[in-house]
């Protein structure tokens, strides 16, 4: 168990408004009080915004990298090294992205993101967004056309069977797309259709 913590001498982001020289007071990873009240509880670590914002943390699911680094160079190095400068903007749940890459890279960035998942000055990796390969030849946007592919179940099983996989995004319109939201289904994924050319139709 942690000592309370209260973050003094900012403006607090509300649902509906802002709340200025604001106090936020949290035990045990918790907010259980907002307000403007100058007590501080006994033992409570204090944090001074210094004039600042006082949010939620962020959630980030689509990020495919920073600092220089990239998930996909597939190293645990590179993972921490993203996580870190994500964390120091404000991030604090985050879901590293593939993008169009052989099967081999992937299946390492995987393995990197499983290894980089108890970084202490990181945010939390609440899973991988299994973004690329499966784009339209035609939309594949600023990645590389030569790793973009259809999903192939041999393929895509042993990423979806990991655990780590909890977004998956396909264009629609591929053949094999539905088994592949199917598959991802299973796994309890969010499913997403993206980089496509799909119609209603295909939508549907």
């Amino acid at each position: 168990m942690s000592a309370p913590l209260l973050i003094v001498n900012g403006t607090a982001v509300l649902p509906d408004s802002l709340l200025e020289d604001a106090q936020v007071y949290c035990r045990d990873g918790i907010i259980h009080s907002i307000s403007t009240k100058s007590t501080q509880p006994a033992a409570a670590r204090i944090v001074d915004a210094r004039g600042g914002f006082i949010t939620p943390g962020f959630i980030d699911i689509h990020v495919h990298g920073g600092s220089g680094y990239d998930f996909m160079d597939g190293t645990e190095e590179a993972v921490r090294q993203v996580c870190r400068a994500h964390a120091r903007h404000g991030t604090t749940t985050i879901f590293p992205t593939t993008t169009t890459g052989s099967p081999a890279q992937i299946e390492a960035m995987l393995l990197a993101c499983r290894a980089a998942q108890s970084t202490p000055d990181g945010p939390t990796i609440a899973g991988v967004h299994l973004y690329g390969p499966f784009f339209a030849e035609d939309k594949v946007g600023c990645h590389a056309v030569t790793g973009r592919r259809e999903p192939q179940a041999d393929e895509y099983q042993p990423y979806l069977e990991t655990g780590l996989v909890r977004i998956a995004t396909c264009a629609a319109e591929l053949p094999g797309a539905k088994e592949f939201y199917a598959a991802a289904k299973q796994h309890q994924c969010l499913i997403t259709c993206g980089h496509s050319n799909a119609s209603f139709t295909d939508m549907q």
